[in-house]
């Protein structure tokens, strides 16, 4: 699968990796796994991750292929396959030297390095197993190939997919079916929920108070390491002062810009939590934000008014006026703000490959893994850092990336959020989200997609004994 949409509405919900996604109704969004086709796994050493597998995991009929259990060799194909050189998703598995059954039911990986977000990524969507001799013949791009989910995979002529029930699955699934209906334009999918022709659509915060009226439910969905960040450039003059960038934070009041312009989502430091114990309370986002009188004071005390060029990112009308709002906030603490525009071509140009910027407000690479977004974006040397760090951060950034043990990782996890807020390098300005709307017939819907996982599917139930 090379898509999130392959990952969310096709084929992905039919496959079954060795770790999946555990789905919590309360608390933050976050990236806490538990075994999917195996049965329990541990880390050996620091380099090395053994995975027994679920007896009871087995792979789906098809054409010319028999059901029949899971294996390490099959997880060993599935994983080498996946890491080869100039494959899609072949970063997920970069700490891995080599994959091999150990025994009958037990695969091992054998690592290059430590990796402790190691389990997270095998739950990715695209660390899909496969059966080796399930594939003469098929394009797994396309799917076509027998999975070990608790799904089986249909595709209509007309882009329509159905996810029919496989009573071989050993936990199952709440409905018989389900099908997703291609929709062109939002006023279509709210047509589609009013009519009674769909019972859960995602649909626009413009759509949804017509719909609240007519008695529909909704959840917002949070999506973990995507969304705009406001970021200064630490390099040169004026955020070069580290009393300066914490002012340009104090002269904001991001909740207000995100209210007004997206509607959903939420300001935060923008790692991806493993699990809730890596969340730091929201008190202390919001402490480095909204006080502008200090802001005025510290810029006042710094002498001439300071002039900078905040650079908004144009992916649609409403980023440009969420940065608008930023760029006002900034000047009514006393900042000399202009505002430029810039495509999305010429953004990722300036910001990301030239890192040619006071300040930008625009959206961050996709990180979908703790590690990505904290030696992507925050450590120093990062590949995708733009915004320049301490070596104060590195350090903890570096220990928590070889810590296997899950307290101590946390710990570290939430002094890392804690001092960056305190450095004022960058935040989560606007985290992307979607709103879910449901009939009153939909039951156990988890508003949760990690990494675009489908896992979802399973859990949702219907009030009667129809068909989802």
């Amino acid at each position: 699968m090379l898509s999130e949409w392959a990952a969310l509405f096709g084929p992905g919900p039919s496959h079954g990796r060795l770790m999946r996604f555990m789905l919590d109704a309360g608390g933050p969004p976050t990236l806490e796994v538990e075994c999917d086709l195996c049965a329990s796994w541990r880390f050996v050493d620091d380099l090395t991750a053994e995975f027994r597998l679920d007896p009871e995991a087995r792979w789906q009929p098809a054409e010319g292929f028999e059901s029949r259990p899971a294996t390490p060799q099959d997880v060993a194909f599935s994983m080498n396959r996946l890491r080869m050189p100039g494959l899609p998703h072949a970063s997920l598995l970069d700490a891995v030297e080599s994959v091999e059954p150990v025994s009958e039911d037990v695969v091992r990986f054998n690592l290059r390095y430590p990796d402790p977000d190691l389990p997270i990524k095998l739950a990715s969507p695209y660390a899909v197993i496969f059966a080796p001799d399930s594939l003469d013949g098929v394009d797994v791009r396309t799917s076509g190939a027998p999975g070990a989910g608790p799904w089986l995979y249909e595709r209509g002529r007309t882009g329509q997919v159905t996810l029919n029930a496989w009573d071989g699955h050993s936990t199952g699934t709440k409905v018989e079916r389900i099908v997703f209906h291609p929709a062109s334009t939002p006023d279509l999918v709210t047509r589609l929920l009013q009519q009674g022709r769909v019972d859960l659509a995602q649909v626009s915060e413009s759509e949804w108070p017509a719909l609240e009226v007519e008695g529909f439910s909704s959840e917002v969905v949070h999506r973990s390491g995507r969304g705009v960040l406001f970021g200064l450039n630490s390099a040169r003059p004026p955020f070069d002062d580290r009393d300066v960038r914490r002012a340009a934070f104090l002269a904001l009041s991001p909740h207000d810009a995100l209210r007004e312009t997206f509607g959903i989502g939420a300001v935060s430091t923008g790692l991806p939590l493993a699990n809730e114990a890596w969340a730091i309370p929201q008190a202390e986002v919001n402490g480095v934000f909204g006080d502008q009188a200090q802001a005025r004071a510290v810029l006042g005390a710094v002498g001439s008014q300071m002039s900078i060029t905040l650079i908004v990112a144009n992916f649609g009308e409403t980023h440009v006026e969420h940065g608008r709002l930023l760029a006002e906030q900034l000047e009514d603490a006393g900042l000399d703000v202009t505002v430029e525009v810039l495509s999305r071509a010429a953004y990722l140009r300036r910001v990301w490959e030239e890192r040619d910027f006071d300040a930008f407000v625009g959206p961050m690479p996709p990180t979908d893994t703790p590690n990505a977004f904290l030696l992507g974006l925050v450590h120093s040397d990062g590949a995708f850092n733009v915004t320049g760090g301490t070596a104060g951060l590195d350090a903890l950034i570096e220990q928590q990336a070889a810590e296997l043990d899950g307290a101590t990782r946390a710990e570290l996890a939430r002094e890392i959020q804690l001092e960056m807020l305190s450095e004022a390098l960058f935040f989560m300005a606007a985290g992307a989200a979607e709103r879910w709307a449901f009939s009153d017939r939909v039951t156990g819907f988890v508003p949760q997609m990690p990494m675009g996982a489908g896992d979802l599917w399973a859990v949702v139930g219907v009030a009667d004994d129809g068909a989802g």
